[in-house]
């Protein structure tokens, strides 16, 4: 039986993943916005502690909402998706790297948090710039 994220047409892939992918954003937005309302009324530890983690499942949705879009596009589109996403991983690796030297060098210390958006970022480059060379090769 095929899965939900197989059941829409490869052609309407892109659209559901930008209309996904706004939503999870949206999500992580509030999230990381009333965060600290909640945390500061909660009324257990506990709470409070839930309340800190919250910005953490938009995130898990976001990995979903990928993995849907790679598994409804194609094998050439999965390949082109999986060697942005390598490029990516490694340049933003080595951005989060260099910069806790720069940190010892006297630099604010970033916090884990910013890993994420550094990928993200990384990965919207990398997919311009081979998007550019791919179309250049053509």
């Amino acid at each position: 039986m095929p899965s939900a994220a197989l059941s829409k047409p490869v052609k309407y892939a892109g659209r559901a993943y930008l209309i996904e992918i706004v939503a999870t954003t949206a999500l992580y937005v509030a999230a990381v916005l009333v965060r600290p309302w909640l945390a500061g009324h909660a009324a257990t530890p506990a709470l409070a502690a839930a309340a800190k983690v919250l910005p953490a499942l938009p995130i898990w949705l976001t990995l979903w909402v990928v993995w849907r879009y790679y598994r409804r596009i194609d094998e050439f589109e999965q390949l082109k998706m999986l060697k942005t996403t390598a490029v990516a991983f490694g340049a933003s690796s080595c951005l989060i790297v260099t910069y806790s030297f720069l940190a010892d060098a006297g630099l604010p210390p970033l916090a884990l948090t910013w890993a994420w958006p550094t990928i993200a970022v990384s990965w919207a480059i990398t997919n311009a710039i081979l998007s550019i060379v791919e179309h250049n090769e053509k």
